[in-house]
């Protein structure tokens, strides 16, 4: 029985194959566009195929357009046809960044235009003959794999949401069980600390397994068009659960001291609750009738458990209580969407719509900028110049294929800019020169198309089947270019020589390139992304100290924005170039002590996300007034201690800095008990008082945040990573 590896390689070897007799059949312009579009939409399901293949099809209609206007307004004017040309690839790599689900779309939008008004057309027949036949060999290519993956063999996503969104419940209910075991003493805080993050890694993977198949099963099925919303939002309130109750376990080291049960006496009856949510949804996905009535758990403080604790332990506590009721809001309304999508809703339930992490009320509508993004799309524009000026002043071979190829490896490249060029250029080698040997000895003796074909479905079959990754891209990109293929069909040496050259030059030259934007050296990246981190929260801690409820001008919002989206995005980019990193060259530091290194700034994106969101929450007056300056202290101390790490990221000794943070939020906790001593005789109501003790934690969570990343900091050899190393 054939494996499924052996299927798909067939699949694709007969599309590509049936696609070039179409295409020749009909004396169609550049056949081997068909060719493309078959070769680089073949994915291993059907759905996500067709997914893949409609941005592509999509994406050329603008590209097209694009051409067509930039041509008609600079075909005499070459540095302004450049100038067009960048902007339009500026603009199409940056939404390409931009862009969750047509990412792809984007691309094809860029490189297409670029294809266009590389062609060659000298009259406006020929530049529309050239859009229109890219257009629709590109649906051709669509077309003729779709139906062949459709109808032979065919391997959909039937059921894939469904059974990630329960293995996703499963381990965000063992996540929880284990959190309250740690709470509550069962188990000792951090005793099994591997297992935990090898949770948390699997929660991550799955979320974004979901996303993933959302799209592709989406597009093969109808009825999950209709519910995507209802999906979207499951997948929006699964990632908000596991921002809450990472939050929650950020203050583990205070609740272990403590006895939860007796301080919340319904936190039993709530993870209770809570387990039985989660099997009701993993039970709605399977097929299962409802079972379980929801019932809504309200967490009180006992009071009389309270006495003799400490301001910062009353804290914590606040802070869980809240955490742990929006967690169980957030795994009612999961429980609602497993209703509706089961088709089993009530007409009692409620929706809540919730905004997402780390959003921000904002007056004006400016956009949020990426740096990275608008870096790396300023990287694309460069070297689609590069490649023009390349062409004009000294037109090696490829001509201009220079500034099209460039572009289209830039565009493919900049969301992988942790991947050296380099690494192409061998693989990209080798396929070239079996790709020639078949050129120069099998092709020139072939006379039907059947004997064409064959070898074309052959060639293929052998790089989907014995090639993966990275190898298997090369191979299609030496197939397509070492083996020209059209209806009046000629074979010249120097003409593939020549493309050899070509596709290695540029390969070769974008990896230089590389290096004059910015160092693509995996272990510089994570060291500036870093200092770029603690930049963020240092200008983000000084805008805390600000008055609660002051207004702030339109510039003063937007860069609020700004190093909001920063911190909540660097943590992440960390962690992608952070696996680049080589660790034969560099072995000091472990892969468990970087992603430890992640998750601790991870962490401290986390406390101060809730530090700047309570900030904003109503504050008692009296309070606030009394510890405005040690309030300013503890700032001026977080502040210069970002600064310090924005230069050199591990300067700060975590003994020293917790000792230095203990004292200051220690001198906090006797000026608290100074106010509340002198405003003791004002009514003071319960919300304000809940208020101001989740700020009160929200600056000991920062404080603890720090310390951690400090720890962790300490264990990494900082130096070895700022070394040059070749």
């Amino acid at each position: 029985m054939l494996s499924r590896r052996a299927k798909e390689a067939i699949k694709t070897g007969l599309a590509f194959a049936l696609v070039f007799a179409i295409a020749l059949q009909a004396d169609w312009l550049n056949p081997y566009w068909a060719g493309f579009a078959v070769a680089f939409i073949s994915l291993q399901t059907a759905g996500e195929s067709i997914h893949k293949g409609l941005n592509r099809l999509v994406g050329t209609i603008p590209g097209c357009i694009a051409a067509i206007i930039i041509l008609a307004l600079a075909v005499q004017s070459r540095w302004t046809f450049m100038l067009l040309a960048c902007a339009w690839i500026f603009f199409t790599a940056y939404m390409s960044l931009r862009s969750r689900n047509n990412t792809y779309l984007w691309t094809v939008a860029g490189f297409v235009c670029l294809i266009i008004i590389s062609s060659g057309a000298s009259t406006s027949e020929q530049l529309f003959e050239n859009a229109v036949f890219r257009l629709l060999e590109t649906a051709l290519g669509i077309t003729v794999y779709t139906l062949i993956s459709v109808f032979i063999w065919p391997l959909n996503n039937a059921g894939e949401i469904k059974k990630a969104s329960r293995g996703l419940m499963a381990t965000q209910s063992g996540i929880c069980r284990a959190g309250l075991q740690m709470m509550t003493g069962t188990i000792a805080a951090g005793a099994t600390p591997k297992k935990s993050a090898e949770l948390r890694q699997q929660e991550l993977e799955q979320l974004t397994r979901l996303a993933q198949v959302l799209v592709a099963e989406g597009s093969e099925n109808y009825e999950v068009r209709e519910l995507r919303p209802i999906w979207d939002r499951f997948h929006g309130l699964s990632t908000a659960l596991m921002e809450s109750r990472d939050r929650w376990h950020g203050n583990m080291a205070e609740l272990v001291r403590m006895d939860v049960n007796a301080l919340l006496p319904a936190v039993p009856a709530l993870f209770d609750e809570l387990d039985c949510r989660f099997e009701e949804i993993r039970g709605l996905l399977e097929g299962r009738p409802a079972s379980h009535k929801p019932n809504s758990i309200k967490l009180s403080v006992d009071r009389t458990a309270t006495r003799g604790r400490s301001h910062f332990e009353l804290a914590a506590l606040a802070v869980t209580r809240t955490e742990l009721e929006a967690m169980e809001t957030l795994t009612a309304a999961l429980l609602d969407c497993a209703l509706d999508l089961a088709g089993q809703a009530t007409e009692g339930s409620k929706r809540q719509t919730l905004s997402a992490p780390g959003t921000v009320n904002r007056v004006i509508q400016l956009p949020v900028i990426d740096r990275d993004y608008l870096c790396s799309a300023a990287y694309a524009a460069v070297t689609v110049c590069a490649g023009f000026c390349i062409w004009i002043y000294i037109n090696p071979p490829g001509h201009g294929g220079w500034y099209n190829m460039l572009g289209t490896l830039a565009l493919v490249s900049i969301g992988m800019l942790h991947v050296p060029m380099i690494r192409f250029v061998k693989s990209l080698t080798l396929a070239f020169v079996l790709c020639a040997f078949v050129y120069i000895f099998i092709m020139p003796r072939l006379s039907t198309y059947f004997e064409l074909g064959l070898l074309l479905f052959t060639c293929i079959f052998i790089s989907r089947y014995f090639f993966s990754g990275l190898a298997q891209m090369m191979a299609s990109i030496a197939i397509l270019n070492a083996m020209p293929i059209q209806n009046q069909q000629t074979y010249e040496f120097a003409m593939l020589a020549n493309k050899g050259i070509f596709l290695i030059g540029v390969f070769l030259f974008i990896h230089v390139l590389s290096y004059m934007m910015s160092s693509p050296r995996p272990e510089k990246k994570l060291l500036a992304l870093v200092r770029r981190f603690f930049r963020s929260t240092e200008f983000l801690m000084s805008a805390v100290a600000h008055e609660p409820g002051s207004k702030a001008s339109i510039v003063e919002r937007w860069k609020i924005a700004y190093y909001r989206h920063e911190m909540n995005s660097l943590p992440g980019k960390i962690g992608v170039w952070s696996k680049a990193i080589d660790q034969t060259r560099f072995s000091s530091n472990t892969p468990e002590q970087v992603r430890r290194l992640v998750t601790t700034l991870q962490g401290l994106k986390y406390r101060i996300e809730y530090l700047l969101e309570t900030r904003e929450t109503r504050q008692p007056g009296s309070f606030a007034r009394e510890m405005k300056q040690s309030v300013h202290a503890w700032l001026a101390s977080i502040e210069s201690i970002f600064v310090s790490w924005s230069d050199t990221p591990g300067s700060e000794s975590a003994v020293d800095l917790e000792q230095r943070l203990l004292a200051e939020l220690g001198e906090l906790e006797q000026r608290i008990d100074a106010t509340i001593a002198q405003v003791d005789r004002e009514a003071l109501s319960e919300a304000d008082g809940e208020n101001f003790y989740r700020l009160l934690g929200a600056y000991r969570g920062v404080s603890e945040a720090a310390v951690a990343y400090a720890g962790n900091a300490a264990s990494i050899d900082w130096a070895e990573w700022g070394e040059e190393r070749f």
